[in-house]
């Protein structure tokens, strides 16, 4: 049995930091997105993106992870924009009702 790699690529331009995790997103792995979240939005005016795009499976931890930083977002004042993933990412977005609520966006063309 092998055990699924977890990864978190962080690429900062000034205030804007782009968090994309790799891999898959669950109860062991979220905590270390959870503390790059934390990490990239100490500062007040920030602005977060979290890239979906590299993401082959999440459940429920890490729906509540994006659940728990879009009401950060309103209520400490930092930007976020949430880039759309593969299709089961999207596919767990739609039947959990988050897609609905949280700012997704296409990420733009490289």
């Amino acid at each position: 049995m092998s055990i699924p790699s977890f990864d978190i690529h962080v690429v900062r331009n000034g205030a804007s930091t782009r968090l994309a995790p790799v891999g898959e997103l669950d109860i062991s792995t979220t905590p270390a997105l959870e503390q790059a979240i934390t990490e990239a939005t100490r500062d007040p005016g920030t602005a977060l993106v979290i890239d979906l795009r590299d993401l082959t499976f999440m459940d429920s931890s890490g729906l509540r992870t994006l659940a728990q930083t879009n009401t950060r977002a309103e209520a400490e004042g930092f930007t976020l924009s949430i880039w759309r993933g593969q299709p089961q990412i999207e596919r767990v977005l739609e039947i959990s009702g988050l897609g609905a609520m949280l700012p997704l966006v296409q990420a733009p063309p490289h």
